[in-house]
Protein backbone atom coordinates (compact mmCIF):
# COMPACT_ATOMS: atom_id res chain seq x y z
CA UNK A 1 0.00 0.00 0.00
CA UNK A 2 2.54 2.43 1.01
CA UNK A 3 4.21 2.02 -2.67
CA UNK A 4 1.05 3.00 -4.06
CA UNK A 5 0.68 5.69 -2.24
CA UNK A 6 4.97 7.06 -2.69
CA UNK A 7 3.64 6.68 -6.86
CA UNK A 8 1.46 8.57 -6.55
CA UNK A 9 3.37 11.74 -4.72
CA UNK A 10 5.78 10.94 -7.32
CA UNK A 11 3.69 10.95 -10.31
CA UNK A 12 2.29 14.36 -8.77
CA UNK A 13 5.71 15.67 -7.93
CA UNK A 14 6.59 15.15 -11.86
CA UNK A 15 3.65 16.70 -13.21
CA UNK A 16 4.21 19.95 -11.50
CA UNK A 17 7.72 19.96 -12.30
CA UNK A 18 7.96 19.27 -15.59
CA UNK A 19 4.48 21.42 -16.39
CA UNK A 20 6.66 24.50 -17.15
CA UNK A 21 9.68 22.68 -18.61
CA UNK A 22 7.35 21.42 -21.59
CA UNK A 23 5.80 24.93 -22.34
CA UNK A 24 6.72 27.82 -23.87
CA UNK A 25 8.77 30.36 -21.75
CA UNK A 26 7.46 33.96 -22.50
CA UNK A 27 7.43 37.25 -20.41
CA UNK A 28 8.83 36.10 -16.95
CA UNK A 29 11.37 38.08 -14.44
CA UNK A 30 9.65 41.42 -15.84
CA UNK A 31 6.43 40.41 -14.85
CA UNK A 32 8.03 39.98 -10.96
CA UNK A 33 8.40 43.51 -10.43
CA UNK A 34 4.92 43.82 -10.89
CA UNK A 35 4.10 41.38 -9.01
CA UNK A 36 5.89 42.93 -5.70
CA UNK A 37 4.45 45.77 -6.71
CA UNK A 38 0.95 44.43 -6.51
CA UNK A 39 1.74 42.48 -2.79
CA UNK A 40 2.88 45.56 -1.56
CA UNK A 41 0.11 47.25 -2.23
CA UNK A 42 -1.97 44.89 -0.84
CA UNK A 43 -0.15 44.82 2.53
CA UNK A 44 -0.58 48.90 2.08
CA UNK A 45 -4.27 48.39 1.84
CA UNK A 46 -4.25 45.60 4.58
CA UNK A 47 -3.24 48.21 7.00
CA UNK A 48 -5.90 50.75 5.63
CA UNK A 49 -9.02 48.31 6.29
CA UNK A 50 -7.40 47.46 9.59
CA UNK A 51 -7.67 51.73 10.33
CA UNK A 52 -11.31 51.64 8.75
CA UNK A 53 -12.11 48.64 11.28
CA UNK A 54 -13.33 46.51 7.76
CA UNK A 55 -10.61 43.68 9.83
CA UNK A 56 -9.78 42.15 12.39
CA UNK A 57 -6.50 41.58 13.43
CA UNK A 58 -6.42 37.71 12.87
CA UNK A 59 -7.94 38.36 9.63
CA UNK A 60 -5.21 40.91 8.89
CA UNK A 61 -2.40 38.95 10.13
CA UNK A 62 -4.04 35.83 7.97
CA UNK A 63 -3.54 38.19 4.76
CA UNK A 64 0.14 39.55 5.75
CA UNK A 65 0.93 36.35 5.92
CA UNK A 66 -0.48 34.89 2.84
CA UNK A 67 0.72 38.18 0.80
CA UNK A 68 4.39 37.54 2.42
CA UNK A 69 4.83 34.18 1.64
CA UNK A 70 4.12 35.66 -2.32
CA UNK A 71 6.34 38.07 -2.36
CA UNK A 72 8.73 35.49 -1.35
CA UNK A 73 7.81 32.88 -4.15
CA UNK A 74 7.69 35.93 -6.33
CA UNK A 75 11.53 36.61 -5.44
CA UNK A 76 12.81 33.17 -5.80
CA UNK A 77 11.53 32.88 -8.97
CA UNK A 78 13.12 36.51 -10.16
CA UNK A 79 16.08 34.67 -9.20
CA UNK A 80 15.28 31.29 -11.21
CA UNK A 81 13.86 32.55 -14.05
CA UNK A 82 16.26 32.22 -17.60
CA UNK A 83 15.19 32.39 -20.78
CA UNK A 84 15.01 28.87 -22.59
CA UNK A 85 13.85 27.19 -25.80
CA UNK A 86 11.64 24.24 -26.09
CA UNK A 87 14.24 22.23 -26.75
CA UNK A 88 16.35 22.68 -23.63
CA UNK A 89 12.77 22.42 -21.60
CA UNK A 90 12.40 18.73 -22.74
CA UNK A 91 15.92 17.94 -22.35
CA UNK A 92 15.47 19.51 -18.64
CA UNK A 93 12.12 17.13 -18.16
CA UNK A 94 13.71 13.95 -19.25
CA UNK A 95 16.66 14.72 -17.44
CA UNK A 96 13.82 15.24 -14.10
CA UNK A 97 12.39 12.32 -15.30
CA UNK A 98 15.33 9.66 -14.74
CA UNK A 99 16.97 11.97 -12.04
CA UNK A 100 13.91 12.15 -9.74
CA UNK A 101 12.64 8.42 -8.93
CA UNK A 102 16.59 7.18 -8.63
CA UNK A 103 17.00 10.22 -6.31
CA UNK A 104 13.73 9.00 -4.31
CA UNK A 105 14.88 5.66 -4.28
CA UNK A 106 18.16 6.08 -2.92
CA UNK A 107 17.17 7.87 -0.35
CA UNK A 108 14.13 6.50 1.09
CA UNK A 109 16.68 3.05 1.21
CA UNK A 110 18.98 4.90 3.20
CA UNK A 111 16.77 7.00 5.42
CA UNK A 112 13.16 5.28 5.27
CA UNK A 113 11.26 3.70 8.10
CA UNK A 114 8.30 3.09 6.97
CA UNK A 115 7.82 1.00 10.43
CA UNK A 116 8.50 3.46 12.54
CA UNK A 117 4.93 4.23 14.29
CA UNK A 118 2.91 6.97 13.65
CA UNK A 119 2.61 10.33 16.37
CA UNK A 120 -0.25 9.65 18.52
CA UNK A 121 -3.15 11.65 17.80
CA UNK A 122 -3.19 12.76 21.44
CA UNK A 123 0.02 14.20 21.30
CA UNK A 124 -1.18 16.67 18.32
CA UNK A 125 -4.79 16.94 19.51
CA UNK A 126 -4.35 20.03 21.40
CA UNK A 127 -2.53 22.00 18.51
CA UNK A 128 -5.42 20.47 15.58
CA UNK A 129 -8.51 21.54 18.08
CA UNK A 130 -6.90 25.52 18.02
CA UNK A 131 -6.07 24.95 14.06
CA UNK A 132 -9.74 24.54 14.08
CA UNK A 133 -10.44 27.31 16.31
CA UNK A 134 -9.23 29.32 14.25
CA UNK A 135 -10.75 28.43 10.92
CA UNK A 136 -14.19 28.09 12.68
CA UNK A 137 -13.72 31.35 13.31
CA UNK A 138 -12.84 32.86 10.26
CA UNK A 139 -15.49 31.03 8.70
CA UNK A 140 -18.14 32.63 11.18
CA UNK A 141 -16.12 36.06 10.54
CA UNK A 142 -16.84 35.79 6.88
CA UNK A 143 -20.23 34.03 6.81
CA UNK A 144 -21.09 36.85 8.83
CA UNK A 145 -19.79 39.54 6.23
CA UNK A 146 -21.89 37.62 3.38
CA UNK A 147 -25.21 38.09 5.50
CA UNK A 148 -24.64 41.66 6.39
CA UNK A 149 -24.01 42.29 2.76
CA UNK A 150 -27.29 40.40 1.84
CA UNK A 151 -28.99 42.93 3.80
CA UNK A 152 -26.75 46.19 2.44
CA UNK A 153 -25.74 44.53 -1.03
CA UNK A 154 -24.60 48.36 -1.87
CA UNK A 155 -21.48 47.87 -0.05
CA UNK A 156 -19.06 47.88 -2.34
CA UNK A 157 -16.50 47.74 0.17
CA UNK A 158 -17.76 44.96 2.01
CA UNK A 159 -17.78 43.29 -1.07
CA UNK A 160 -14.47 43.77 -1.68
CA UNK A 161 -13.40 42.58 1.64
CA UNK A 162 -15.40 39.46 0.96
CA UNK A 163 -13.90 38.77 -2.39
CA UNK A 164 -10.42 38.69 -0.87
CA UNK A 165 -11.74 36.45 2.29
CA UNK A 166 -13.48 34.26 -0.27
CA UNK A 167 -10.03 33.86 -2.13
CA UNK A 168 -7.70 33.17 0.91
CA UNK A 169 -10.45 30.55 1.81
CA UNK A 170 -9.51 29.42 -1.90
CA UNK A 171 -13.53 29.74 -2.69
CA UNK A 172 -12.36 31.06 -5.91
CA UNK A 173 -15.54 31.19 -8.33
CA UNK A 174 -17.75 32.49 -4.97
CA UNK A 175 -14.44 35.17 -4.79
CA UNK A 176 -14.95 36.52 -8.72
CA UNK A 177 -18.54 36.85 -7.67
CA UNK A 178 -17.99 39.11 -4.87
CA UNK A 179 -15.23 40.95 -6.79
CA UNK A 180 -17.62 41.98 -9.66
CA UNK A 181 -20.28 43.47 -7.88
CA UNK A 182 -17.59 45.26 -5.74
CA UNK A 183 -16.21 46.45 -9.59
CA UNK A 184 -19.48 47.48 -10.07
CA UNK A 185 -20.24 49.54 -6.89
CA UNK A 186 -16.91 50.75 -7.34
CA UNK A 187 -16.31 52.06 -10.94
CA UNK A 188 -13.24 54.78 -9.74
CA UNK A 189 -11.85 52.22 -7.24
CA UNK A 190 -8.62 51.08 -8.80
CA UNK A 191 -6.84 49.41 -5.98
CA UNK A 192 -10.05 46.28 -5.77
CA UNK A 193 -9.38 45.71 -9.70
CA UNK A 194 -5.94 45.62 -9.35
CA UNK A 195 -6.10 42.69 -6.55
CA UNK A 196 -9.32 41.06 -8.50
CA UNK A 197 -6.72 41.19 -11.48
CA UNK A 198 -3.97 39.36 -9.90
CA UNK A 199 -6.57 36.71 -9.25
CA UNK A 200 -7.27 36.46 -12.39
CA UNK A 201 -3.62 36.52 -13.49
CA UNK A 202 -3.31 33.30 -10.62
CA UNK A 203 -5.69 31.63 -12.31
CA UNK A 204 -4.28 32.43 -15.67
CA UNK A 205 -3.36 28.53 -17.47
CA UNK A 206 -1.73 29.78 -20.24
CA UNK A 207 0.94 32.47 -21.60
CA UNK A 208 -1.92 34.61 -23.03
CA UNK A 209 -3.62 37.28 -20.52
CA UNK A 210 -6.88 36.37 -20.05
CA UNK A 211 -9.75 38.64 -21.68
CA UNK A 212 -11.67 39.78 -18.12
CA UNK A 213 -7.77 40.67 -16.88
CA UNK A 214 -7.55 42.54 -19.53
CA UNK A 215 -10.80 44.49 -19.81
CA UNK A 216 -10.19 45.01 -16.02
CA UNK A 217 -6.73 46.62 -16.60
CA UNK A 218 -8.41 49.01 -19.04
CA UNK A 219 -11.12 50.42 -16.60
CA UNK A 220 -7.58 50.75 -14.76
CA UNK A 221 -5.77 52.94 -17.32
CA UNK A 222 -9.24 55.17 -17.68
CA UNK A 223 -8.99 55.59 -14.27
CA UNK A 224 -5.14 56.33 -13.77
CA UNK A 225 -3.88 56.62 -17.28
CA UNK A 226 -0.19 56.46 -15.14
CA UNK A 227 -1.16 53.39 -13.70
CA UNK A 228 1.98 51.05 -13.56
CA UNK A 229 0.29 47.43 -13.91
CA UNK A 230 -2.02 48.50 -16.31
CA UNK A 231 0.65 50.15 -18.58
CA UNK A 232 2.17 47.04 -18.23
CA UNK A 233 -0.02 44.52 -18.63
CA UNK A 234 -2.03 45.98 -21.35
CA UNK A 235 1.11 46.93 -23.30
CA UNK A 236 1.93 42.94 -22.76
CA UNK A 237 -1.33 42.21 -24.48
CA UNK A 238 -0.74 44.60 -27.36
CA UNK A 239 2.24 43.18 -28.27
CA UNK A 240 0.97 39.31 -28.28
CA UNK A 241 -1.72 40.83 -30.74
CA UNK A 242 0.71 42.43 -33.03
CA UNK A 243 -0.13 45.58 -32.19
CA UNK A 244 3.63 47.44 -31.31
CA UNK A 245 2.71 50.63 -31.84
CA UNK A 246 0.24 50.60 -28.88
CA UNK A 247 2.56 48.29 -27.11
CA UNK A 248 5.63 51.00 -27.68
CA UNK A 249 3.50 53.78 -26.91
CA UNK A 250 2.02 52.39 -23.34
CA UNK A 251 5.85 50.87 -22.21
CA UNK A 252 7.70 53.90 -23.13
CA UNK A 253 5.12 55.77 -20.91
CA UNK A 254 5.62 53.51 -18.15
CA UNK A 255 9.46 53.87 -18.25
CA UNK A 256 8.76 57.54 -18.03
CA UNK A 257 6.98 57.05 -15.30
CA UNK A 258 9.09 54.51 -13.03
CA UNK A 259 11.63 56.28 -10.92
CA UNK A 260 15.36 56.36 -12.07
CA UNK A 261 16.53 53.91 -9.25
CA UNK A 262 13.77 51.17 -10.10
CA UNK A 263 14.85 48.20 -10.78
CA UNK A 264 11.97 47.97 -13.36
CA UNK A 265 13.36 50.50 -16.15
CA UNK A 266 16.19 47.99 -17.66
CA UNK A 267 13.38 45.49 -17.80
CA UNK A 268 10.56 47.35 -19.11
CA UNK A 269 13.15 48.53 -21.75
CA UNK A 270 14.60 45.28 -22.93
CA UNK A 271 10.76 44.62 -24.08
CA UNK A 272 11.22 47.76 -25.65
CA UNK A 273 14.24 46.91 -27.43
CA UNK A 274 12.76 43.92 -28.11
CA UNK A 275 9.68 45.06 -30.38
CA UNK A 276 9.57 44.91 -34.35
CA UNK A 277 10.19 47.99 -35.67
Amino acid sequence: MIWIVFSAMLALTLAVLLRPLLRPVAVGAARVEYDLMVYRDQLDEIARDVERGLLSADQADAARTEIQRRMLAAGESEKTIQPTTGKAGKRAALVLVAAIPLASIAGYLALGAPDLPDRPFSGRAAQIAEMRQKADTIQTMVNGLAARLRANPDDGKGWAMLGRSYRALGRMEESKSAYRKALRLLPREVQVRIDYGGMLLDEAETETLPPELVSVMGEVLAIDPNQPDALYFLGMDAAAQGNVAQARTLWTHLLDRLPDDSSARGQVQQMLDGLKP
